[in-house]
């Protein structure tokens, strides 16, 4: 029977005969393994050398190509133009010192290409020196961007928001104008009929880059419709006492003009609709001041109240003719949930704290008037006039 081939391979190192150590064979052997062992150590050490070089090399032309770290050195602001590419955005951080390369800030975007195609334009808070790393961190995260903002403060006639747009982005006021002149563009409600007074609605906007007029006022009108909407503002202002939107609107806007808090706002809007059904005249110095082109005072004089304006409501009685100023939220839902009552008659009697009486007749309001000249002649000396 021939001998398994493991074994006889296994016994070559002994004599067959005597059973023995082969010494040539053995010294044979371990001279081959020697050499396996040096050459696998050569191979090791060669490869961590070579790979310690390259290692080195990487850094050092990380070093030669990129700042190291998010840190940096100061607070910068750049400017990413609109429809820039990485490259060009690359190349206003190196002009700007916040990256090293723009071609390593390009080559980086590539690595991450679904965040970059989200880079907006506008201008960002960034810091000199940064790796191309952080500075793309930067530029995908949207609390970076610095935001222009702009407000439309409650209680403004268009004419003062006209006015503070214009001062507030640096265009021209006849740009706004321009707009308003041509109503459509603004998309008003429908049942506004082209008439832009009261619709722009207070609050605070961002401005974008290069804005124009249109871009600038059109957004506070997207906000009245969406406010309107969720108060259901003209399905609830048909049902009110005022009978359509745009008459609600309009008291809306004396509201916010006449009501000193917010707790008030529904019943001073009772009082004016109580007065209307009476064939009251409302006698309310806002519209007085709306008809004159007054601002900044609370009371009005006696010539400004002989105005013949439509808007003069101690001479006319019943509507004026729309809005006086463009309410806040509070407003409007007051013009169309009206406070339950019989007064016909306020007054504020404290300026500083806005307390305010109201009266169902009128000797009561002017005993409450009294109050108020009282308060004015030793808390206020020149306030009231």
């Amino acid at each position: 029977m021939t001998e398994p081939r493991r074994a006889r391979r296994r016994d070559t190192l002994r004599d067959p005969e005597t059973g023995a150590w082969d010494t040539a064979e053995v010294r044979h052997r371990l001279k081959g393994w020697t050499a396996v062992l040096v050459a696998l150590a050569v191979l090791i050490g060669g490869g961590w050398f070579v790979g310690t070089r390259a290692w080195e090399s990487f850094m050092e032309f990380r070093t030669a190509e990129d700042y190291l770290g998010a840190e940096g050195l100061a607070d910068v602001e750049v400017e990413v133009p609109r429809g820039a590419t990485m490259a060009q955005i690359g190349q206003v951080l190196q002009d700007a010192d916040v990256i090293k390369s723009s071609d390593t800030f390009r080559q980086y975007a590539r690595t991450r290409p679904d965040e970059a195609a989200k880079v907006q334009a506008g201008t960002y808070r960034m810091r000199t020196q940064i790796s191309a790393e952080a500075a793309f961190d930067r530029l995908v995260d949207p609390n970076n961007i610095v935001r222009n903002m702009i407000q439309l403060r409650e209680g403004q006639r268009l004419s003062e928001q006209v006015a503070s747009l214009a001062e507030l982005t640096g265009l021209p006021q006849a740009d706004f104008e321009a707009v308003l002149a041509d109503p459509a563009q603004l998309e008003l409600p429908e049942w506004a009929e082209g008439r832009p007074e009261g619709f722009l609605f207070p609050d605070t906007y961002e401005v974008g880059q290069d804005p124009t007029a249109l871009a600038v006022m059109k957004p506070a009108v997207d906000q009245f419709k969406r406010v309107a909407a969720d108060l259901d503002f003209e399905n609830k202002a048909a049902a009110s006492p005022a009978g359509d939107a745009y008459k609600a609107l309009t008291m809306a806007s004396l509201v916010e003009r006449e009501a000193v808090t917010n707790e008030d706002r529904a019943k001073v809007a009772r009082v004016f609709y109580n007065r209307l059904e009476q064939g009251m005249p409302l006698q309310s110095d806002a519209t007085v001041a709306y008809a004159n082109n007054i601002t900044g005072r609370v009371f009005t004089t006696e010539a400004e109240r002989a105005s013949d304006s439509p808007y003069n409501t101690y001479k006319v009685t019943g509507w004026i003719p729309g809005p006086i100023t463009s309410p806040a939220r509070a407003a409007m839902d007051a013009a169309v949930n009206p406070a339950e009552g019989t007064w016909l008659y306020f007054v504020v009697v404290n300026l500083d704290t806005g307390e305010t009486e109201f009266n169902d007749n009128l000797a009561a309001h002017n005993a409450s008037a009294q109050k108020l000249q009282v308060w004015c002649r030793t808390q206020a000396p020149g306030r009231c006039q």
